[in-house]
């Protein structure tokens, strides 16, 4: 009688390694985004390439949903590294925050099909505002953006004023993205001086608010109507 032979061992991944294999799959599932949208991803797709059963994906993530939220936290990533490195060391707090809008616009303009999918309402993965606030990466993404606009007013990071700038700066940058990335069919006439006029209005409307006088104590309005 032949001797038995005792089954293969299971191949076992340090953390390190285990860590390393993760962050393949996000990138291969990016690279997949990146080239045919989100439709291309899908477990098989992402998992063939790199030599592995579709059994094994779940090793890692739980469903292809996951993986497509980890997607979104990575671009989230690349966006705030870009904007860290931005400005020049020696710019003003202007130049730095247009240096900020010009990287945002410029991250999604040279990946319009990315843009697509992570700005999409209508997708099943689409992070909401609750779990992208509790993303760290993209609460630093907000932080870094409260800083410089605070430091061209002269405010705290924290004053309302500043928040609201904030919003009205990503509301008015996304407006732009959507209009040339999503709505490709509208008339452009000057897409460069669209592009600039958005930067600079978002940059010199920052810089009037820090400019503009505070209004008049209640005391002192009644004292004009008079």
């Amino acid at each position: 009688m032949a001797p038995r032979k005792s089954p293969a061992p299971k191949r076992r991944r340090s953390a390190a390694a285990r860590a390393s294999f993760r962050q393949a799959l996000i990138a291969q599932a990016q690279a997949l985004m990146r080239s045919a949208g989100s439709e291309a991803v899908t477990i098989r797709a992402v998992t063939e390439p790199l030599g592995v059963s579709q059994m094994a994906f779940y090793t890692y993530f739980e469903s292809r949903t996951e993986l497509l939220r980890a997607v979104w936290t990575e671009c989230i990533g690349e966006l705030q590294d870009a904007l860290l490195t931005a400005p020049a060391p020696d710019a003003s707090p202007r130049e730095v925050l247009r240096a900020h809008v010009e990287t945002f616009l410029r991250y999604w303009e040279q990946q319009p099909d990315l843009y697509r999918i992570v700005y999409n309402p209508a997708l099943s993965f689409q992070t909401t505002p609750e779990m992208a606030r509790a993303e760290p990466v993209y609460a630093e993404m907000l932080e870094l953006g409260r800083q410089r606009v605070a430091a061209v007013i002269g405010a705290n990071a924290n004053d309302a004023a500043v928040l609201t700038l904030g919003e009205q700066i990503f509301t008015k940058g996304v407006g732009y993205l959507h209009t040339v990335l999503v709505l490709r069919r509208y008339p452009i006439a000057d897409p460069v001086r669209l592009r600039e006029w958005v930067i600079e209005d978002i940059v010199e409307g920052v810089a009037r608010h820090g400019r503009a006088p505070a209004d008049p104590a209640p005391a002192t309005r009644k004292r004009q109507k008079r």
